[in-house]
């Protein structure tokens, strides 16, 4: 079987140009130099870069993966290679802006864009991320001066950047971050501690790495609100504006991982390194909050990626495989037996579900951004709403689809050869990093629930959407299955929002049941949406018509045991104290 990675470009093109209001974004005046003929380019050009370039790198780089030799980082062969053609052409900067040598193009684009990376190597789309994310923040808070000493060469691509925030003693309870930064005086601060779980600590690419690390300053503040942001070079700028000496920071360990093997995870120590606040002081954390909108996002076009990417290998192995059937005949092909069929259909449903809602989250990002004034800040709050429940439905889709294309191809499967128990172990890491999905649950009921009508947004865009294929008979069946999920819904946000107060344990145990019943049901109306696009005869549209009427048939109804799970309270949880529980 072929290990050669095909980009989704005509399912991306349907939901960009036949289920989202995409043209819309480029009569905007911050997307006017360009139109929906530029952006099929750029989708065209991806989709050969990814296929010709990254995806043949997959299996390298997780067979050999990044390893510490003297000190610094090794990446696999090829890497460097097809990073510099990466830059050179032009991807790190689709959605940064024209005035650093970005594209300024919509982070709808960008988003459709990033799934084809990751769906070729995810370990790769790492590094891109981080320089994104690096590259937002600076422009959000750092001075005008560090502005323009650093974001050209991030926007380009031409400097690597990471986010540490992890130590030992502090994962996501940030608030105990230890790491010591100290005035110099000048203006200048020198920083010691020790950060885990670097992405791209260090790596061979590039000749500058940004480190955007948190860290406490003299007396400040305990817990989260003790925290500043610090810019740390791993090379000291010259008076000429261009790497020079090193600075005091290196990685004394690359971790051996599970997956996502090619992309180095170090642990980085920063022995008197020389920094720069960015932002106010102790006000660190606020500041890493610019980058969440970019991180989850990104976190669920991976997910969405690794499901694509494992979709067309199952779906073209169950095409040609053949096994069983009547011992005188000829072997039916696997693709006719019913528990195999279902495995695909499961598949198809919850990848295209998840690709339209994130594509639709990155839309309203790009309306909060660009749109007219009065249109922004209803998008914000939706695209806030479905932010959580994309990246953790995002995540935890990629491993559930992973997973059953190991099933489909059997023994095949389970050996490396085939490229798909590869897929298992890149995507486990998603629904970890950049906010643990419990985490995700937590925000979305403590926070979004209660904050800006983000939940009545999302209500009210379903129900419209409702009454607008109300009148289509091939719609009614959807339709009236949506409504009745958007019902128990309803039901469940009302006992939620009264826990708050009343039973706030109770409403932490189905924190994340809640979240999973939200994400159903959005997939339920990205899937109504995708049918009633779908009113055409061609191949396409008669499978969209066909996984929409199976979405709602055979996962739609996951709500009624969702809903029984948000409801049942933490008594079930708390029957044992603690030490009978792990004893």
């Amino acid at each position: 079987m072929s290990e050669h990675y095909m980009a989704p470009l005509d399912d991306l093109n349907f939901v960009l140009n036949e289920v989202l209001d995409y043209q819309r974004l480029f009569s905007l005046p911050a997307y006017e130099h360009a139109d929906v003929k530029l952006a099929g380019a750029v989708l065209n050009e991806s989709a050969r870069f990814n296929e010709e370039v990254l995806g043949p790198l997959n299996s390298i780089g997780d067979e050999i993966g990044s390893r510490l030799e003297n000190g610094r980082v090794k990446t696999p062969p090829g890497f460097r290679d097809a990073y510099w053609k990466y830059v050179e052409g032009g991807w790190p900067a689709l959605d940064l802006p024209l005035e650093f040598g970005g594209q300024a193009l919509p982070l709808t684009l960008q988003a459709a864009c990033a799934e084809m990376v990751n769906g070729a190597c995810v370990s790769f789309g790492m590094l891109p991320l981080m320089e994104r994310a690096a590259t937002r923040l600076l422009l959000a808070h750092a001075p005008r001066d560090i502005v323009a000493a650093y974001a050209p060469d991030l926007v380009a691509g031409k400097w690597g950047a990471t986010i540490c925030i992890s130590e030992a003693q502090a994962g996501s309870d940030v608030g105990r971050i230890s790491t010591r930064a100290q005035p110099r005086g000048d203006g200048r601060y020198t920083l010691s501690g020790s950060k885990i779980f670097i992405t791209y600590g260090d790596q061979d690419y590039t000749e500058q790495i940004v480190h955007m690390v948190l860290a406490r300053l003299p007396d400040a503040p305990a817990g989260t609100r003790g925290l500043s942001l610090f810019l740390v070079p791993s090379r000291l700028l010259g008076a000429d504006g261009r790497p020079g000496a090193a600075n005091a920071v290196n990685v004394s360990r690359v971790e051996h991982k599970m997956g996502l093997k090619a992309s180095p995870t170090c642990v980085l120590n920063l022995e008197g390194a020389e920094g720069v606040l960015i932002g106010r002081e102790n006000a660190g954390l606020k500041a890493m909050f610019t980058m969440v909108n970019t991180m989850r996002l990104e976190v669920a076009v991976q997910g969405v990626a690794v499901a694509g990417a494992a979709s067309v290998k199952a779906l073209r192995y169950a095409a040609e495989r053949p096994q069983g059937g009547p011992p005188t005949a000829r072997p039916t092909l696997i693709v006719e037996h019913a528990d195999v069929r279902r495995m695909l259909y499961i598949m198809r449903a919850r990848t295209e579900a998840m690709r339209a809602l994130v594509l639709e989250t990155a839309y309203q990002l790009d309306i909060a951004q660009a749109g007219a004034v009065d249109d922004r800040a209803g998008a914000l709050a939706l695209a806030e709403w479905l932010l959580p429940v994309c990246k953790a439905c995002g995540s935890e889709a990629g491993f559930e689809v992973a997973n059953l294309a190991v099933q489909v191809l059997g023994g095949h499967g389970y050996v490396a050869d085939a490229g798909v128990e590869q897929y298992v172990r890149d995507s486990r890491v998603m629904s970890i990093y950049e906010g643990a999905n419990g985490i995700q649950a937590l925000d979305l009921v403590t926070r979004k629930l209660g904050e800006g009508g983000r939940y009545e947004l999302f209500t009210a865009r379903i129900r419209a959407d409702l009454t607008r294929c109300r009148g289509q008979a091939p719609l009614a069946a959807l339709g009236r299955a949506l409504e009745d999920a958007l019902n128990r819904l309803d039901a469940c946000t009302r006992a939620v929002v009264a826990g708050l107060s009343k039973a706030p344990r109770d409403v932490e145990a189905g924190a994340a049941a809640y979240l999973a019943l939200v994400g159903v049901v959005a997939g339920g109306w990205m899937w109504l949406r995708m049918a009633a696009a779908a009113n055409g005869g061609s191949a396409q549209h008669r499978a969209k018509r066909a996984v929409a009427k199976f979405y709602i048939d055979y996962l739609l109804p996951e709500v009624r045991t969702l809903e029984c799970r948000v409801m049942v309270g933490a008594a079930c949880l708390d029957s044992l104290d603690a030490e009978t529980l792990t004893g």
